[in-house]
């Protein structure tokens, strides 16, 4: 079965429909667009913001890739929604040089930065997958991040 074909329940039939690059600059989520979908930031020297819709319980599951090493400008993906804000609930680990790793968790952070040095986002491959598990609350399935200098969280808020 060829990549376009369609055959699985549920599968997008093309490339396109599976890979989102997402713009510089603010992006709110739209589920119908990007949920299920591996969302790529391929832009070295600038700013990107992405807010999270509000979580449900959906199932629904962001995959965000970072596919370049980034030169200026942080990554921030904000869980803030109103009336309440949503959470992250998981691990990220934080590989930097030496062979240092570090994990990082979170239970009550609603921000998550990196700021292409302490917190990730140095090199390409930083990957970052979430799922809407509950009303409130994101669950981080999978956090992998690279950083230089001193290990930090990148969870805030």
């Amino acid at each position: 079965m060829s990549r376009n074909s369609i055959g699985f329940a549920n599968e997008l039939a093309t490339l396109d429909e599976r890979v989102v690059t997402l713009p510089t600059g603010t992006t709110t989520l739209d589920p119908a667009k990007h949920a299920n979908r591996l969302l790529q930031m391929s832009t070295a020297d600038a700013a990107y913001t992405i807010n999270l819709p509000r979580t449900t319980g959906s199932g629904d599951i962001y995959r965000f890739l970072s596919t370049i090493a980034r030169t200026s400008g942080s990554i921030v993906i904000n869980a803030v929604s109103s009336p309440t804000s949503n959470k992250f609930v998981g691990r990220v680990l934080n590989f930097g040089s030496g062979n240092v790793l570090n994990s990082f968790a979170s239970t009550t952070n609603d921000i998550f930065t990196l700021n292409i040095t302490t917190t990730g986002g140095a090199l390409a491959g930083d990957y970052l997958e979430i799922q809407d598990v509950a009303v409130d609350t994101w669950r981080v399935v999978r956090g992998i991040v690279y950083s230089s200098g001193a290990h930090a969280t990148s969870f805030s808020g």
